[in-house]
């Protein structure tokens, strides 16, 4: 399958997953409505490596489109808990990560962990964590990412990621 085939197949099913629009996405990558339309139709023809590479970064894509980049560790949700957890002492267990994106709600004590989470981790490890989500626990990718958004309008995340989102 040619690049910009693969890539417009793996765009438009990330975007659907993260509940953004076509014009969303566009407004995220700086790209027209357009363009991504043409792309994920399959009849772009053309388009610069700047733009595949920022479109790919933002959604958490490898630029050779192999598969979503994947952490070394086993788990997503210990390695987004890890990330989590950088800039204070206690730790944000995996366990409690995973109950917060599963039920929507956080405990007091880690809420600013969550929001560091949601604020500043790669958006591949979030794309991660809603792949292991549907896998380990069945719960459906885009209802991760709605929950992900709705946490992050709580926590008052300021990501341009979740401003592009709808609540």
């Amino acid at each position: 399958m040619p690049l910009l085939k693969e890539l417009g197949t793996a765009v438009r099913q990330r975007r659907q997953e993260m509940g953004l629009s076509q014009q969303q996405l566009a407004s995220l990558v700086d790209l027209s409505r357009a363009t991504v339309n043409s792309l994920e139709t399959g009849k772009l023809n053309d388009l610069s490596s700047n733009r595949i590479e920022r479109l790919a970064n933002e959604l958490g894509f490898a630029v050779g489109l192999v598969g979503t980049r994947r952490s070394k560790d086993k788990s997503a949700i210990d390695a987004a808990a890890r990330i989590a957890s950088v800039p204070y002492t206690k730790e944000l267990p995996a366990a409690v990560l995973l109950e917060s994106l599963k039920e929507g709600v956080v405990p007091p004590g880690y809420i600013p962990h969550l929001r560091t989470l949601l604020q500043e981790a790669p958006v591949a490890i979030l794309a991660n964590v809603a792949d292991e989500l549907r896998q380990s626990h069945d719960v459906p990718v885009p209802d991760t990412w709605k929950r992900m958004r709705m946490l992050a309008g709580v926590l008052k995340c300021d990501r341009r990621l979740w401003q592009s989102m709808p609540i």
